[in-house]
């Protein structure tokens, strides 16, 4: 099993991965529920984890509000890519006499009882649990899995199989480049992160710590693109909805209801991909936590600024979005007559 284990972890990097490592559910034992392997594959005895990586070369690009659709492209990529890994290497396995299932790298949920998508957040196996734990890579505050060659810039994937594989250890603490800069939390228009709190997981006896995060509805009306201003009103993410996101938990689910009718009726922008449970194409942007967080602090900095400089996004009648200041936009909104205005605002 000692070969079979280093071969697992190569067959991922030689398909494209950045790194990858094994847990096992000794490894494991005391995490939350996302870490239970069983759920995917009931007799199932170990995981490998790996890492894709995105082109850094699109991220300044994108958080300066000049392009967007490649750097959608490329988390589009991404994702398909670990998922392909995920595929092939359980195949890989499978046929060697080891039942194993692929995890996709994203957009797989347990079901939720009250059939609400923000409910949706557990996923089925969490990716960045096993990450951390199996050394790929190190948590950082925002709870993204974060690496010395691609920031939190990666993408997560992942297989579960019953073949008894030999776990490789967590990533010294001392290597983990995360300061608390706060910067992931500074990029968040969401307000997703808690400021003083921590959530603490135990995995296998080893402790991993990130900041507490709050409801998940409210990355949701966030990251699905609904709204993306501010509370400042200087900037925003790619979305080009100014709708509040509610302080109250209490009040998220009425303003989902809310912001997805007025969503729907929005001008078709270029991009966009499909997700289970909404007919309308859904478009990257946000994962500005994801994306200014890298591993020197000098360029963390630009990255939040370029950011934060980058004004707030408008939506033509024809579906592109553009970014202007935020002067500019309050006087195009001004003019726009109240029944396309409200599809964006209050009014």
């Amino acid at each position: 099993m000692d070969k079979l284990s280093k071969i697992v972890r190569e067959f991922a990097v030689i398909e494209g991965a950045l790194a990858a490592g094994i847990t096992t559910v000794e490894t494991l034992a005391g995490g939350p529920p996302s870490t239970d392997l069983s759920y995917v594959l009931p007799k199932a005895r170990s995981a490998i984890s790996f890492a894709v990586g995105m082109d850094q070369s699109l991220i300044l690009p994108y958080l300066a509000k000049k392009e967007r659709l490649p750097m959608e492209r490329e988390m589009i990529r991404a994702n398909v890519v670990a998922s392909g890994i995920a595929l092939h290497l359980a195949n890989y396995l499978t046929q060697k006499g080891h039942h194993s299932v692929a995890v996709a790298a994203n957009n797989v949920f347990r079901p939720s009882e009250s059939g609400y998508p923000a409910d949706m957040y557990q996923p089925d196996i969490s990716h960045r649990y096993l990450a951390v734990r199996c050394g790929v890579g190190h948590m950082g505050l925002s709870g993204n899995v974060i690496t010395q060659s691609h920031g939190a810039a990666v993408i997560l994937g992942a297989v579960v199989t019953t073949a008894e594989l030999s776990p490789t250890p967590s990533l010294p603490l001392e290597g983990n480049y995360c300061d608390s800069c706060r910067l992931c939390m500074a990029s968040c228009v969401a307000k997703f992160m808690n400021r003083k709190n921590k959530t603490t997981v135990t995995l296998g006896g080893v402790e991993t710590s990130y900041a507490k995060r709050g409801d998940y509805g409210r990355c949701d009306l966030v990251c699905s693109g609904f709204t993306g201003l501010h509370s400042s009103g200087k900037w925003s993410t790619w979305s080009p909805g100014r709708f509040p996101v509610p302080k109250s938990d209490a009040r998220l689910r009425e303003a989902y209801q809310k912001m997805s009718k007025a969503h729907s009726q929005w001008p078709a922008a270029p991009g966009g991909r499909y997700f289970f449970y909404t007919d309308d194409k859904m478009r990257v942007s946000c994962a500005n936590c994801q994306l200014v967080c890298c591993p020197d602090k000098e360029e963390r900095k630009a990255r939040h600024r370029i950011l934060t400089e980058s004004g707030v996004v408008l939506q033509k009648a024809t579906g592109e979005l553009e970014a202007v200041s935020s002067n500019n936009a309050r006087q195009v909104l001004d003019t726009m007559h109240l029944s396309r205005r409200s599809l964006y605002e209050d009014v």
